[in-house]
Order: C-alpha cells, then sequence, then structure tokens
C-alpha cells in the first residue's frame, strides 16, 4: 500500500516540481556560500539602497559624482524590491557595514580574469551585524526566484501541459547565471517574478480565466513589475498582447476585450501612478529617464556588436563581478541546445494549430522585453544577461516546446550538459575565484622555502598548484606568509621568461582578498595565487618560468626592500615557476635526424648544423632537438664541443638546457635549443669531431648504450 501511494506521488507532476524546486534552493545556496558578501553584480549598492532607504527614505537621483561617491549608484531604481527589504532588515544595526565597502584598487570589473575577481576586500572577523542583514536579503531573493521557477512552470502546465512545464521549470533552474543571481542581493530577482506571474496570469485569460479577478491580478503584477525595475514596462506590452491575441482568435469580443484592457490597465497604473507623479515632480518626466541617462548613458559609444554577444554569454554562465566565465564547451553547446530548439517550435507550430496562440503569446512576451532592452541599450551600456531574465522562463517554456514536439519524454535530457555545468560551479569556478586565506599551523613539507622578509610582513614559501601549464594558462600556486602591515601593503607576482627576462604575466593583488592592514601579526596564513599570463606569446620550446615576488604600498607605489631572515638585503626575489609547454610549437626541421639514447632518459631526435665546413674565425650553430624518454633523476649539463685530430677541445659551450633544467622534463616532452661555438681564427684544415654528451654536477655522466658517454658528428675544416 506505502510503495503504491509512493509511486503515484512520484508520477505527480507538482510533486516532480516541487522537488526540482528544492534542489534549485539548495544549489543556489551553495552558489550564495562561495561568493563572498558584495561580490556579485551591484550587490553592494543594492545593500545601500535598503541601507540608505531606511535611514533617509526614498532616494532622490542627484549628480553622478555625488552618487558615485556615495556607492548608492542603484538609486535611480523603482523601490518595490528594497521596500520589502527594508521590512526585513530593519532590527539590524549594520554599524560595521564601511568594512564591507573596502574596494580592490585591482579588481576586474566586468571583464574575464583569473586574478582579482574579488572587487572588495575581505576581513577575516567583521565586528557587526551587517552580515546578518546580507544573508537575509539573499534568502529574500532566493524566495523570489523559487517563485520564478513554480509560476514557470505553472505556465507551461497551462499553455502545453505538465511535461513541458516541468522540462521548462528544469532548465531555467540549472542556467549557472541565474542560480548565481538568485543568490544575490539584486532587484532582478523581483521583475522577475513579477514577469513570471504576469505571463502567468495573462496565459490563464488567454485559455479561459475570464474574471474580472484574473485581469486586475494580471494588472497588478504589470505595475509591480515595473515598481520593481524600469525594465518591467515591458510587462504592459504584455496586457495589451493579450488582448490582441485573444479578439485575433476570436476568443473575446471587442466590449470584453476592452473591459479587461481597462481592467488590466486600471490595476497596473492605480500601483505606479504615484511614482510617475513623483518623477514629473523631481525631474520632469514620467520615467525618471533623463536623470538616470545622466549616471549610466553611453553618451558618444556606438553600440557595438560585442555587447549583444556579452549579452548572449553572460546571460548562461559570467559568475561574479562579470568576471568568472564559465568553461567554453558550455558556450558552445547553448547554440544548437537554442537552435534546434526554436527550429523544431517553429515546426511544431506548423503542425499543430492548438499550439499557434499559446507559442505566440510566449514569442510577444520576448519580443516586449528584447525591444525594451534595446531602446535602453541605445542610451545606456547595459549588455548583462541578467537584465533578460525576466523572459528567461519565456525562453525556457518556447525552446522545451520545440524539444518536446522533436524528443517527446526524453526532452529534459538536453539540459543534462547544463545540469553539469551548473553543479561543477561551487567546487570549482567559485573556490578558486574567491579563495580565502587560510590560519595553518606551520609550512607543510615539500614547500620551497624562501623566509625573505619586507619589513613587517615575511614570504615563508611556496608550492606550485601545477608542475606544467599550458599557452595563455594562469600559473596557479600556494604562497605561505605572515605578519600585518599599516599601509596595507599588497603582493605582486611577475612571470618572466627565463630566457630572456621578458615579463610574461603579471598581478598585483591582495592574498587572500584581505587587507594586510588587518591580519594578525602572530598567524601564518596560506594564500592561493592566480597569475594570469599572456596570451599574446610567440610559440616557444618548452621554458621553466622564473617568477619574481615582492610588496608595494598602494597609492605610493613604494616597493618595500626585501632582506633575508639573517637580515642581509635582496635586490630581488626570483624563484622557480612552473615549466610552460605552449601546444602550437613543434620541434623544428631536422638536418639529420638521429636515434641517440643518453641513459634511460634524453634521446637525441636530430640535429641541424649551419655550415658543415669549419672555418677560422666563424661562429658554429647547432640546432639540437630532444625527446625525454622518462623524467631524468636530476639537473644535467650539455657537454658540447668541438675536438681537433688528436682530441684536444678547440672551441666549447657547455651548460643546462637553456631554460628549462632537465630536472622539470617529463615523458614525452620535446625540446630544441640552439647553441653556438666562436671558431678559432687559427683553424687548421683537417678532421674535427663535434662531441655531445650530458653530466651532472659530480660530472656523473649519462652513457650511450655503447657504454661510452659522448656522441661525435664529424667535421671538416677546408
Amino acid at each position: 500500500m506505502a510503495s503504491r501511494a509512493f509511486g503515484r506521488a512520484a508520477r505527480s507532476p507538482d510533486l516532480i516540481a516541487a522537488l526540482i524546486g528544492a534542489w534549485f534552493f539548495v544549489m543556489a545556496l551553495s552558489y550564495a556560500h562561495g561568493v563572498p558578501l558584495g561580490e556579485p553584480p551591484d550587490e553592494v549598492p543594492h545593500f545601500l539602497y535598503v541601507h540608505y532607504l531606511l535611514q533617509e527614505g526614498l532616494p532622490v537621483i542627484e549628480d553622478r559624482a555625488t552618487v558615485f561617491e556615495r556607492g548608492d549608484t542603484q538609486r535611480g531604481h523603482t523601490p518595490l524590491y528594497y521596500l520589502i527589504g527594508a521590512l526585513l532588515i530593519a532590527d539590524t544595526q549594520r554599524s560595521d557595514f564601511a568594512e564591507y565597502m573596502a574596494h580592490n584598487p585591482f579588481a576586474s570589473i566586468g571583464m574575464v580574469s583569473h586574478a582579482n575577481q574579488n572587487i572588495h576586500l575581505h576581513r577575516l572577523r567583521y565586528s557587526g551585524d551587517s552580515a546578518v542583514a546580507f544573508w537575509r536579503l539573499r534568502l529574500y531573493s532566493l524566495v523570489l526566484a523559487c517563485g520564478t521557477l513554480w509560476l514557470t512552470y505553472l505556465t507551461g502546465k497551462r499553455l502545453f501541459g505538465a511535461s513541458v512545464g516541468l522540462a521548462a521549470m528544469l532548465l531555467l533552474a540549472h542556467i549557472p547565471t541565474f542560480i548565481h543571481i538568485s543568490g544575490s542581493i539584486n532587484d532582478d530577482n523581483m521583475v522577475t517574478l513579477m514577469s513570471a506571474l504576469c505571463v502567468y496570469l495573462c496565459a490563464r485569460a488567454l485559455t479561459g480565466d475570464h474574471s474580472s479577478r484574473n485581469a486586475l491580478l494580471a494588472g497588478l503584477s504589470a505595475g509591480a513589475g515595473f515598481l520593481s525595475k524600469q525594465s518591467g514596462i515591458a510587462l504592459f506590452g504584455y496586457l495589451a498582447l493579450t488582448a490582441l491575441l485573444a479578439l485575433l482568435w476570436r476568443r473575446w469580443r471587442w466590449r470584453f476585450a476592452l473591459r479587461w484592457a481597462a481592467l488590466a490597465f486600471g490595476a497596473a497604473l492605480l500601483v505606479t501612478s504615484w511614482w510617475f507623479v513623483r518623477n514629473v515632480m523631481l525631474y520632469g518626466d514620467l520615467l525618471a529617464a533623463e536623470a538616470i541617462f545622466g549616471l549610466w548613458g553611453r553618451g558618444s559609444r556606438p553600440l557595438l556588436l560585442e555587447e549583444f554577444e556579452g549579452t548572449w554569454v553572460s546571460f548562461w554562465m559570467i559568475l561574479g563581478y562579470m568576471n568568472v566565465r564559465g568553461a567554453e564547451w558550455l558556450f558552445v553547446y547553448v547554440v544548437p541546445l537554442t537552435a534546434v530548439g526554436v527550429l523544431a517550435l517553429l515546426w511544431q507550430v506548423a503542425r499543430h494549430r492548438a499550439s499557434r496562440l499559446p507559442a505566440l503569446f510566449l514569442a510577444g512576451c520576448f519580443l516586449s522585453l528584447n525591444a525594451a532592452m534595446f531602446v535602453v541599450m541605445l542610451r545606456v551600456a547595459s549588455g548583462q544577461g541578467r537584465l533578460y531574465f525576466p523572459i528567461a522562463g519565456v525562453f525556457a517554456l518556447l525552446l522545451m516546446v520545440g524539444w518536446r514536439a522533436l524528443i517527446g519524454k526524453f526532452a529534459p535530457l538536453v539540459v543534462a550538459p547544463l545540469a553539469a555545468a551548473a553543479l561543477i560551479a561551487p567546487f570549482t569556478y567559485l573556490p578558486r575565484a574567491y579563495a580565502p586565506l587560510e590560519v595553518i599551523e606551520s609550512v607543510p613539507e615539500g614547500a620551497i622555502r624562501l623566509d625573505v622578509r619586507a619589513e613587517t610582513l615575511t614570504l615563508h614559501a611556496y608550492t606550485l598548484d601545477q608542475l606544467f601549464i599550458g599557452q595563455g594558462e594562469p600559473m596557479r600556486l600556494s604562497v605561505y606568509f605572515s605578519g600585518r602591515h599599516a599601509e596595507n601593503a599588497h603582493f605582486y607576482a611577475i612571470a618572466l621568461n627565463p630566457r630572456t627576462l621578458e615579463g610574461i604575466g603579471v598581478v598585483d593583488t591582495y592574498l587572500g582578498m584581505a587587507p594586510t592592514d588587518s591580519l594578525d601579526p602572530d598567524a601564518l596564513y596560506r594564500a592561493r595565487l592566480s597569475i594570469p599570463m599572456r596570451a599574446d606569446l610567440p610559440p616557444e620550446p618548452p621554458m621553466q618560468v622564473r617568477l619574481q615576488f615582492g610588496w608595494r604600498v598602494p597609492r605610493t607605489e613604494r616597493t618595500l626592500p626585501l632582506t633575508t631572515a639573517e637580515g642581509a638585503p635582496l635586490e630581488s626575489l626570483v624563484v622557480d615557476g612552473a615549466v610552460l609547454v605552449d601546444a602550437r610549437w613543434a620541434s623544428p626541421p631536422v638536418e639529420r635526424a638521429v636515434d641517440v639514447r643518453f641513459g634511460e632518459a634524453l634521446r637525441l631526435i636530430g640535429y641541424t648544423l649551419s655550415d658543415p665546413t669549419l672555418r677560422g674565425g666563424a661562429e658554429l650553430a647547432v640546432t639540437l632537438s630532444w625527446e625525454a624518454l622518462a623524467p631524468p633523476e636530476g639537473d644535467y649539463r650539455l657537454a658540447f664541443g668541438v675536438l681537433d685530430e688528436r682530441g684536444r677541445i678547440v672551441a666549447q659551450a657547455d651548460g643546462p638546457p637553456d631554460g628549462l633544467p632537465t630536472s622539470v622534463w617529463r615523458r614525452g616532452l620535446r625540446f630544441a635549443e640552439t647553441r653556438r661555438l666562436r671558431l678559432p681564427a687559427e683553424l687548421p684544415r683537417g678532421d674535427y669531431r663535434l662531441f655531445i654528451g650530458w653530466y651532472d654536477a659530480q660530472d656523473v655522466r649519462l652513457p650511450l648504450p655503447s657504454g661510452e658517454t659522448l656522441f661525435f658528428v664529424p667535421l671538416r675544416a677546408e
């Protein structure tokens, strides 16, 4: 009996929808937990709106300089989201809020980066209850987002059946950017909910609910949508679209359509008129458009195609403050996900007359908001995907109508790649972007010791997270340090090409996102560091990158002097980094291919001579191409030179491989370098030999299979 009851419950669409909502709630909490307070887009300005609302009442848009100095740059927004938020945190004091506003001077704002994704500096300990207020508002936003999911399901169920509603809900619940914004303080969550509610109520009207109550609720939801955010004005278009389509499909008579529209628009104006009057009194226009454009207007900047591309990408998966990008495969996948879904939707509409009105209604809602946003983009640089979340549920429904028509009950499977990306983020992207300082007991064994002091700061050691990196990949490492600096000095790391000492990567940052003037001087810290590497470098043979570390004081750019633990001054601190292996580089063609093995580790696979004939006073350049058969056991030097007929050295250029010690070679690695020999001015005619071999610091040599230790190339001087 119990098993049958459970089976019936499991088949209930409403129960499945509730489970999807619960799963979404858990995921969004994990995102919110992984992102420090104040780091999602505009979260601090949104919080400031609520904070100042409690202190000063409804905000007034002042000049740009004043607004940005105070930090509450969202004060031009309509107030519904913030008024409710104010009620939720009215009992908190928020006396420590200024501590959350410490700006990271190196922040990557709106630009994808591998470092400085935090726009604020974060103390390890805070003294007041602002965190309580932050989390209440985050949970408030999350509840709103859950409401959006439920209404998306109900709309799909009403128009196309429960299976489409569930599939659309599943898709929306696994869009990583939507999850991220849902767990943050943002009025987009309120306008998105009101949009979903208005769509649902209008769908009810089109499918048989002709009650005055439904018309009034639809109008109230449209009005509330506008009071949530100015983009909610598109919801007025939903109301007009509903009446128009009902007339065209002869669902309503003219008289009823006019009555319904009058009730809906009347209700909308009832809740919004006071705001329009206030705008006219304060700014001279209904929408306060000129005052808002004074804050955010694009000025003379043209509308660029890149903004639309940025909108598309950030709709799916750009986290943090528009600077933590998802995996590239995801952005490839969502193109056929969308294109095939739209084509299948058109096919479904062409085949089934019953689906035309619902599909046209949703498409009209979709275009209504896009038209409003396009008008806004002509005046404001607003290429952010989250601004299109009010029609995210509509978008998901349209796609899933198509996919359902194409593959039937298997339609939810197309969400699987998106779900995988959403699930990975809290365990990969977010911990990497927002890695806090860790207090540890001691430096771990195996770390590379430094013990270098910079005034009151000490850099004890570091470890490389990866021994090998590819071209354009960031170099990740862990740094162990202690101390506190009254001038809030920051850390810098410069990646150097070991052959040219050219900078090929650099980062200025606050380790672990923490200001150094707030640290415990008696604690030992571990911080994870990411050094962005240049992506425009020409292909080169593998190299072990060198790293220069140090500390600077912001504003003055004073570099802190370095000393050893014993107090001896250091001009600079340069250490070994990871090995950069550029997949674009290939061993150069060789004049002569060979297979000469030195020990069990190294193989000469070919060489090229600049001139097969030796000439007195000339330079002989020899390009040697190598392959590692196994990781060498230590650092070896190349024995390289020219012998005369009596075995005497006439030219020599011994030394380690340029920029790549053999101790970091791995199996399969290929390397090439050119060695140059300056020949004596007086070089008698005769036979000579070029010798090649390997030896270590104790003069232990790698043997050839024959037991000899040198490979010879015959040469002749004319």
